[in-house]
């Protein structure tokens, strides 16, 4: 999707502006009404992949979520930045891959191959390994699973907290169900996107039935707009 320089310069500044007023919302109903000024001005600029995310951080409202309304507003802010930018001038997006089943890192890996935005530069069989290979590889996203043999992904997710960083993560597990316990506390760590697996730990299905979602919440995660990839 390729927009008006003239209309995104307009837009932006009072977009992330609301992004910045979501982020510091201390209530709900302040929280309640930066959504709607912000799915207000998505939808007059026409711009879906925000609308998604936009629409995806209503669940953080009730109950209110301040830590998951903070992840919202940086992916917000992420894509607004960069939903302009032709996907021709945007590089390949390094990616580390961490799941214990090697068949699930060789599905994933194919899964991402079909867009060419992504490049998979390193796998991990499990958390510990995992965050040895961010520090070495710097990687732009990480493919997490969260059921892992010496550390499971949500302990990897506390560590990235401590440690900062800017690395975005998106969750790809069957333990990480909407609304369960384990999808709320890897939200409330600062997750840019959560995939369930289709059929169980093992997911020979994954490409087939999740494929076009991994991608696109991929995409979203490190700020590639998803209309690029329709």
């Amino acid at each position: 999707m390729t927009l008006d320089r003239e209309m995104l310069d307009a837009f932006l500044p009072e977009f992330l502006a609301e992004a910045a007023r979501l982020d510091a919302a201390a209530e709900v109903g302040v929280a309640a009404r930066a959504i709607d000024q912000l799915r207000a001005m998505a939808a007059a600029l026409g711009a879906p992949s925000l609308a998604k995310a936009i629409e995806d951080g209503t669940a953080a409202l009730d109950p209110f979520d301040a830590p998951a309304l903070h992840a919202v507003a940086k992916e917000l802010a992420r894509l607004a930045a960069r939903i302009g930018e032709p996907p021709s001038t945007i590089a390949a997006r390094r990616v580390l891959v961490v799941d214990d089943s090697a068949m699930m890192r060789r599905l994933m890996r194919e899964t991402l191959a079909l867009d060419p935005d992504f490049v998979v530069v390193g796998e991990a069989p499990d958390g510990r390994v995992a965050l040895a290979m961010m520090r070495e590889l710097a990687p732009d996203l990480m493919m997490l699973d969260i059921e892992m043999p010496e550390l499971d992904g949500l302990g990897v997710l506390r560590d990235m907290s401590l440690r900062g960083g800017d690395t975005a993560v998106v969750v790809v597990s069957s333990a990480a169900r909407p609304g369960s316990a384990v999808a709320i506390a890897a939200r409330r760590l600062g997750v840019a996107g959560i995939v369930a697996k289709p059929s169980g730990a093992l997911s020979p299905d994954l490409r087939q039935r999740q494929g076009a979602v991994l991608i696109a919440t991929a995409r979203r995660a490190v700020g590639l707009p998803v209309e690029a990839a329709e």
